[in-house]
């Protein structure tokens, strides 16, 4: 690797002692820079280093390096990002900030982007990369550029822009679980003002379990998956740039559905009834024969204006998708409480304008106005329980649909007292109404949990503020910030549930409102060889939308969703940088997490046994959370990489070794030890990558590797409900080959 591409590959923290004193006895003369890192996280173009808000990057290099192909896969290399996935459903938390459901009527508390398009549904937030440029995580509230949902952050994925020289590249990779892949991307100057970008890619990949039971499919948590986009970029005049950017993704198979039964044993209801479950992490017992079939259509209209006095763009976004999954709920051979089919459908439609200032000087601004619209639904999920003997009654939850509307106003000004200090204010309002209603299933032979029809509809309006003082001096800059972010308010799936204490449909949930008080630095040291990134972090969380499992006589369960909780958060992030040499260079980033929720009345699942001894399967209990740690907020988590490159001949060989590691933390809340298995104990990941580039810089051959160690005491998600604790393991050691080649 070539010193000019190690400009934004890695977030930092520190390795070992050790390593660290024999590299830099190594690198006593280096001379090596590293280079500016440029990012778009403030709506323009910038310098890393000169930005006041805690953020990542890592260009599209560095991503192949660390092996990171999809946005689950983020959380290795982002210190204080979990990412979990419950099938098809994301659970994105950043910093302890996260939501476990969003499904019709709810949103995600970190917000995803696609360039300037807003994902807004958790189904559709893990997907593959293709052609990006880079992927920022921006940490904490955004609520004045972003607004919405941005209560925790943002993962935003830039993709490539139309070159303009014909350029392209090709990828081909072959490995184990008879994985393979195709990936090319070629950039057209079509005339001398208008050129096309053209990407697609293909990934499939046998399941890393196979299904014992032959009801199901053969194998699960297998990859089946595609994606084309075409980008057009049209120099309309001096003023004027058009780029219009057409997606399509598709996706048809059972990744991250390998669900087995984790309980103590003899406790899952299921098993209890005869059903069997796998008994190791490449095995599963399932009826499962529905696999996730999701397509992705989107549209993307930029219209960019250069005046004398400033800048002006124009964002208008289209998105459809729809879903039909399936989830083995108990994670067992026996129908006990197995989701047959979740149909999902959205459709949203957003219109942004921009001006922003371009003539320097001591005032720095942005101005803007936004709409989103999203209509999202999801179809009559249908449930099946079995008795005693054997006999199955089918249920379902309705047919929900959710209709968002939401509109906002939002500025940023920066005034440059001297060269020294700064001072940026910024605020955003937002107004938001979502109307709701539950129609009757039109299957037949079903039984309702839920009464229908209902309509409910809420509005809510708040004032994001931002506060950022600056202080900038020879080797880098400080900066103290007051923020906050909102997330919208809501509705229950389904919104009719009845209140499990008055017995009448569950209120609309208020919105969340998070408050942050930040102190960071940014510094870059030894000549431009050491970037020492940091900051310290405050958060006042209230009316957390926190979801509980109610669970009946039946065994029926709700996923209740209520503002129940306050919280409080703090943290640190330490991010390094250091290039010894042209040859080498070293990173890794530590997040530190202290938090507690605050008069939280909560409820857990608990095993019958413990009460009921003999009894099989789970019940929810009252449970005092107050001063628990929030779930899914490790205490502490970090990363690390040493990359080094050898010569051979006219050749490079660059070598990339990396280690994530995660503490300990809960899925769920634990109220008797028998429950252990909602706690994730601490786990690392090892991975290497190993790649030969020719003298040209044509062509390129890697070999690589993730899980190295074969860890299998990690899982993608852990749920406990009525029949018991299910989860789905992480994946294994996985290898393979990559074939590159560039013109």
């Amino acid at each position: 690797m070539t010193v000019c591409h190690y400009n934004d590959k890695y977030p930092a923290f520190l390795t070992t002692a050790a390593s660290v004193i024999g590299l830099a006895l190594a690198a006593a003369n280096a001379q090596a820079q590293l280079e500016e890192v440029i990012v778009t996280a403030q709506k323009r173009a910038e310098s890393l280093q000169d930005i006041p808000v805690t953020l990542q990057a890592f260009s599209n290099e560095a991503l192949v390096d660390f092996g990171i192909t999809d946005t689950q896969a983020l959380q290795s290399i982002t210190p204080g990002l979990v990412v979990n996935n419950s099938g098809t459903s994301a659970q994105i938390y950043l910093r302890g900030v996260g939501t476990r459901f969003a499904f019709a009527g709810l949103d995600p508390s970190v917000a995803t982007y696609v360039d300037d398009r807003y994902i807004g549904r958790a189904q559709a937030s893990i997907f593959d990369f293709a052609d990006v440029e880079r992927i920022e995580v921006l940490k904490g509230p955004q609520g004045t550029l972003y607004g919405r949902n941005a209560t925790g952050g943002a993962i935003r994925v830039v993709t490539m822009d139309v070159d303009d020289e014909l350029t392209g590249k090709v990828t081909a990779t072959a490995g184990n679980y008879d994985h393979w892949g195709f990936s090319g991307t070629v950039s057209v100057p079509l005339t001398d003002d208008l050129g096309v970008r053209l990407s697609g890619l293909v990934k499939q990949r046998d399941g890393y379990a196979d299904n014992l039971d032959p009801r199901g499919v053969a194998e699960l948590d297998d990859q089946d998956y595609q994606s084309y986009k075409a980008k057009f970029r049209w120099d309309m005049s001096d003023t004027w740039t058009g780029r219009l950017s057409l997606e399509y993704s598709n996706r048809n198979d059972l990744e991250g559905s390998d669900q087995v039964d984790i309980s103590p044993p003899g406790l899952n209801r299921a098993v209890a009834n005869g059903g069997l479950s796998g008994n190791d992490v490449d095995e599963v017992y399932t009826a499962t024969n529905q696999k996730a079939d999701s397509e992705d259509y989107a549209a993307t209209l930029r219209l960019d204006g250069v005046f004398d006095a400033f800048d002006f763009a124009s964002i208008t976004t289209y998105w459809d998708f729809d879903l039909v999954a399936s989830v083995d709920a108990d994670g067992t051979s026996r129908r006990d409480s197995d989701a047959y089919r979740v149909p999902q459908a959205a459709e949203s439609f957003s219109q942004e304008l921009q001006w922003l200032s371009n003539t320097g000087g001591d005032w720095n601004w942005i101005v803007g106005l936004y709409y989103f619209r999203e209509n999202n639904r999801l179809f009559e999920l249908e449930v099946g329980l079995q008795d005693l003997l054997g006999t199955e009654t089918i249920f379902t939850q309705g047919n929900q649909s959710s209709l968002t509307t939401a509109y906002a106003g939002f500025g940023q000004l920066t005034y440059d007292f001297n060269e020294a200090w700064s001072l940026t204010l910024g605020g955003r309002y937002s107004s938001e109404e979502k109307e709701v209603a539950v129609k009757a299933p039109s299957s037949t032979g079903v039984v309702s949990l839920v009464p229908y029809p209902f309509d409910d509809e809420a509005d809510w309006n708040e004032f994001t503020p931002k506060l950022t003082l600056e202080y900038n001096f020879d080797v880098g800059m400080a900066y103290l910030s007051y923020a906050r972010g909102f997330k919208s308010g809501g509705f229950n799936y389904p919104a009719s549930t009845p209140n499990p204490l008055t017995g009448e449909a569950q209120a609309a949930l208020d919105p969340e409102i998070l408050d942050m008080i930040e102190l960071g630095w940014k510094t870059e040291l030894l000549d431009q060889r050491l970037r020492f990134n940091g900051a310290l972090f405050y958060y006042d969380y209230q009316d957390l939308q926190v979801t509980r499992g109610v669970a009946d006589d039946n065994g029926a369960v709700f996923n209740v969703t209520e503002n129940a909780a306050n919280a409080e958060v703090m943290g640190l992030d330490l991010d390094i940088t250091w290039l010894p040499t042209d040859r080498l260079i070293l990173t890794a980033g530590l997040n530190l997490l202290d938090s507690e929720y605050q008069d939280f009345a909560a409820s857990a699942n608990i095993f019958n046994n413990v009460v009921t001894p003999g009894r099989p399967g789970m019940t929810t209990v009252a449970f005092d959370a107050d001063g628990e740690s929030l779930l899914r907020a490790p205490d502490w988590s970090a990363f690390a990489s040493v990359s080094y490159e050898f010569s051979a001949g006219d050749a490079r060989i660059p070598v990339v070794l990396t280690y994530a590691y995660k503490d300990d933390y809960n899925y769920d809340f634990v109220a008797h030890p028998s429950s252990n298995a909602l706690i994730q104990e601490g786990y690392g990941l090892l991975s290497a990558r190993a790649t030969y580039v020719s003298p040209s810089e044509t062509w390129q051959v890697a070999v690589w590797g993730k899980n190295l160690t074969d860890e299998d005491e990690y899982f993608e998600d852990v749920v406990g409900n009525a029949a018991g604790i299910r989860g789905s393991h992480g994946a294994p050691l996985t290898y393979g080959v990559d074939v590159m080649y560039n013109f």
